[in-house]
């Protein structure tokens, strides 16, 4: 295989991009090192090459002594773009398997020139060109892959002699290479890659009334050199986005604050212990937001459920009327008694029980 001077600045180029991509940050948080997947893209180039053709027998096609002896040089050199399709597999951390095809139209032409009087051109070329190869990869980074690929290829090969001669064969033959491609955004991606592609060879037969002596079979083999620039578009999802943040869970309720002032037996007035917990709830009150204090008054179980019920509503309504002279809006409090019930101690009737004797403030 030759490496000519396009294979050679593709081989360069690829060499010295390698090191930068595979030492760069990635541009984005892409999410993803998995390359598997379809895609598609576009891809354009150049090659070139030369061969010799031969003519058997040897004849002045033309008149212009192409084939004065039996071989003549070709050099050929042009442009070529088109499609390219393909399915990757990416296993373990660094592999991608794949294969890829692709469909060109090429402008690659050229040939020695026939000179009698004037000068005339006399060419081979190439109009169309599509390979189909095995892609083996390497990831230097996650957004970096290196890779080698091959395999077949196919096109015409055309000849084109003065007077007017001119015949196409359609060829098979083999592609090699290698080429680097980069991710630069998600389900994006370019590509650079040298190709050496030989049709092989193909023949002619020339008829007699060109060759103006007698008919002559022309043989030329093609191959060429290419470098090319590509870009893909990955069918495969784009990765999902990072998870939102877990939500703070919601505090739990703050548990009510009680304050119990307790009364002496049968007594409705507040001790001076009393007036210290109606101090507390009130400080207490004025210290956080607004609510609206559950003031509850309570008995014992001597005496009668009537009078009982009438005590613990005197006790509570004292115990309001201190929490008002601290400061304590008199709206801002629901006061009621419930008697002998909602012990705090159950007792059988009749027992003087003090931790019953009671009234509750309750801030919620």
């Amino acid at each position: 295989m030759r490496l000519t001077t396009t294979g050679a600045a593709a081989a360069l180029l690829m060499a010295s991009m390698a090191p930068a991509l595979a030492q760069a940050p990635a541009p984005m948080m892409m999410g993803m090192t998995d390359w598997s997947g379809f895609y598609i893209g576009a891809n354009a180039g150049a090659g070139e090459g030369s061969t010799v053709g031969t003519a058997t027998p040897p004849v002045l096609v033309g008149a212009g002594g192409i084939f004065a002896t039996s071989s003549s040089n070709f050099n050929y050199r042009g442009p070529f773009g088109g499609g390219t399709f393909g399915y990757n597999w990416q296993f373990g951390p660094g592999w991608v398997w794949g294969l890829e095809g692709d469909i060109d139209a090429s402008g690659i032409s050229g040939g020695p020139t026939c000179t009698p009087a004037v000068t005339l051109h006399c060419s081979m070329g190439n109009n169309w060109l599509g390979t189909v190869r095995g892609r083996l990869g390497w990831l230097a980074s996650p957004n970096a892959l290196l890779y080698v690929t091959g395999g077949a290829a196919f096109g015409d090969v055309t000849l084109t002699t003065p007077p007017p001669f001119n015949a196409s064969t359609t060829n098979v033959g083999w592609t090699a290479g290698a080429g680097l491609e980069y991710m630069f955004a998600p389900q994006w991606s370019v590509k650079v890659e040298y190709r050496h592609t030989d049709l092989g060879s193909a023949s002619f037969g020339i008829p007699a009334s060109i060759t103006t002596t007698t008919p002559t079979t022309v043989k030329i083999n093609f191959e060429t050199d290419g470098a090319l620039l590509g870009i893909n578009y990955h069918f495969n999802a784009p990765p999902p986005p990072p998870p939102a943040p877990a939500a703070m869970p919601a505090p739990p309720p703050m548990a009510p604050k009680v304050f119990i002032v307790f009364f002496d037996w049968d007594k409705d007035v507040i001790t001076p212990e009393g007036q210290q917990i109606i101090q507390q709830a009130a400080d207490a009150y004025k210290a956080g937001a607004p609510v609206q204090l559950q003031v509850t008054g309570y008995t014992d179980r001597s005496g009668s459920p009537g009078y009982n019920q009438r005590l613990s509503e005197r006790r509570a309504n004292n115990v309001a009327r201190a929490l008002a002279a601290l400061g304590v809006p008199r709206e801002q409090m629901v006061v009621s008694g419930r008697g002998e019930n909602d012990n705090r101690v159950p007792t059988a009737p009749g027992v003087r029980e003090p931790q019953n004797r009671r009234v509750e403030i309750v801030a919620p």
